[in-house]
């Protein structure tokens, strides 16, 4: 009996078993990898909503001379002028008027019209910076009673959730509802709720 073939043999099986355990080790590396970039991407996201409601957040601060008891009834008369936004996902997306002022060559602001402008920046600056990203603020009630320089901003945004990549073929994800968005919540949107006293 010929020892060299036999060998032979035994060395081709060994290569085969050993290439098999090193491509499966590296499908599990990719998916390893494939995973970490989908919880980096909505880390980013989240970060980014932290930091669009802090910027209008820190405009009702400098600007809070609109959110006082004795402005309460124009305030509900003219919400974008104090920082009001009582919007779902759908209506978010519309943007205030221009008012026209506190730019060069235009005159200053007024509160009111300072409010209406940030307003307006803020909404097209979730536009740009977040996938499908909208903003909303609304008023907060404590006892039923509204308190006038109290505010609950909401960032809203597109995030694919885990059931896009898990889903069955041949079918479409089922994407959920977060329970923390405002009334007629779109599924898929998630929300960034925060409280704020200016």
């Amino acid at each position: 009996m010929n020892h060299s073939k036999l060998q032979g043999g035994a060395t081709l099986l060994e290569v085969l078993i050993t290439m098999m355990v090193v491509a499966v080790g590296l499908l599990g590396a990719a998916g390893l990898q494939l995973a970490s970039t989908r919880f980096q991407q909505t880390s980013t996201v989240r970060t980014q909503a932290l930091i669009q409601a802090d910027f209008i957040i820190e405009k009702m601060r400098v600007n809070s001379a609109n959110l006082t008891l004795t402005n309460l009834a124009t305030a509900v008369a003219n919400p974008e002028t104090a920082y009001l936004a009582e919007d779902g996902y759908d209506d978010a997306a519309d943007l205030p008027d221009d008012p026209a002022c506190g730019l060069t060559g235009l005159p200053d602001c007024t509160a009111a019209q300072a409010a209406q402008r940030d307003l307006r920046e803020w909404r097209m600056s979730l536009a740009r910076e977040l996938p499908g990203g909208r903003g909303a603020i609304f008023a907060v009630a404590d006892g039923g009673d509204t308190e006038p320089n109290a505010r609950r901003v909401v960032v809203m945004w597109r995030e694919k959730t885990e059931a896009a990549t898990d889903n069955t073929a041949g079918l479409a994800a089922t994407e959920g509802t977060d329970a923390s968005c405002p009334d007629d919540a779109v599924a898929g949107i998630r929300c960034l709720n925060l409280w704020v006293t200016p």
